[in-house]
């Protein structure tokens, strides 16, 4: 877990009210920078696993023989040289795994690996280009609500980052990853953000009492719902994170994630951590108190005080 005393800027909205065009192009810097490096891990088609991956999976807490079934469907890029397999070793790989490495009977053939390569540098290309759009919409629903505003009253602060999740939103169910309804999160009081990563210790140790808290709370509450904001590294960890912890509750899809770093920021720098808006996009619980993190306990304590007083703080979003 990443240390919970660094500076958080006070972040309000997804892209902010007085952002001119150096924050616009800075903003699609990042978001490019992101996708070139997520694309990497995010073709559609299953692919060779390279050998950092594998390493990456045992880090995560995978065991040899899971490891061992993946590489039998998936086969590995390329061959095992003594640095991976030291690598590997300190990750916790067994003999059993190293040995069947060392005979390349896993390896796929030069032909395959170049094409998983180009495969890469495809997405990667494709991965940039969804960014791009997914920035433009983005600037495309903040001006909109700015031209709402000036005709009427103003609309709420959470319209832009709603408008940006349309269509971004999956959910797993019964270990199968569908696309979930937009409509389902358009009118409600109040969107906790769970912040969280296969990888992060205290994150695994924490979702199964989140879902037991959603699972009591959203039914009594329909004016609450829950989105998954993963940090995860690769699309591989994501999924098997929402399918082994059963999550009830709508996620970003991963390959979306880059237009979100916003939101993340918002979050903290700190995991697990949940942030609760209402529907103008204010911030009515989180995992921090001022700049010091306290864990996403602190924010269900505040939630569960609203609901008991049963007082939103605001209206729906019309």
């Amino acid at each position: 877990m990443r240390s919970g005393q660094a500076k958080r800027p006070p972040y309000n909205r997804l892209i902010p009210a007085g952002a001119g065009p150096a924050s616009h192009q800075s903003m699609r810097r990042i978001i490019l920078l992101l996708a070139t490096v997520l694309a990497l891990n995010a073709i559609a088609a299953p692919q060779p696993l390279p050998l950092k991956e594998i390493s990456l999976m045992l880090r995560s807490g995978y065991s040899s023989q899971d490891v061992l079934r993946e590489i039998a469907q998936r086969r590995v890029l390329e061959p095992l040289d003594p640095t991976s397999r030291k690598s590997l070793a300190a990750s916790g790989a067994s003999p059993e795994l190293l040995q069947a490495l060392d005979t390349g009977a896993y390896r796929v053939d030069d032909a395959t690996a170049e094409a998983s390569r180009r495969a890469a540098l495809e997405a990667t290309a494709r991965q940039s280009a969804e960014a791009e759009n997914i920035f433009r919409n983005a600037i495309s629903a903040l001006r909109d609500q700015r031209a709402r505003a000036s005709a009427s009253e103003a609309a709420p602060a959470s319209q832009p980052l709603l408008s940006a999740l349309r269509d971004k939103l999956v959910i797993c169910r019964d270990g199968v990853v569908t696309p979930f309804d937009p409509a389902a999160v358009e009118n409600k009081k109040l969107i906790a953000f769970y912040f969280s990563a296969h990888w992060c210790a205290p994150c695994r140790k924490f979702t199964p009492t989140l879902v037991d808290y959603y699972q009591r709370v959203a039914p009594q509450h329909p004016e609450f719902e829950l989105i998954f904001v993963s940090s995860d590294r690769s699309r591989f960890n994501w999924e098997t994170y929402l399918r082994d912890m059963k999550m009830p509750w709508p996620a970003i899809d991963f390959d979306q994630l880059p237009a979100f770093t916003s939101l993340k920021k918002r979050g903290g720098e700190s995991i697990p951590s949940l942030l609760i808006l209402d529907a103008t996009g204010h911030v009515v619980a989180s995992s921090y108190e001022g700049e010091k993190y306290q864990g996403p306990q602190s924010a269900l304590a505040t939630l569960d005080k609203i609901f008991a007083a049963n007082a939103a703080p605001v209206a729906s979003v019309p």
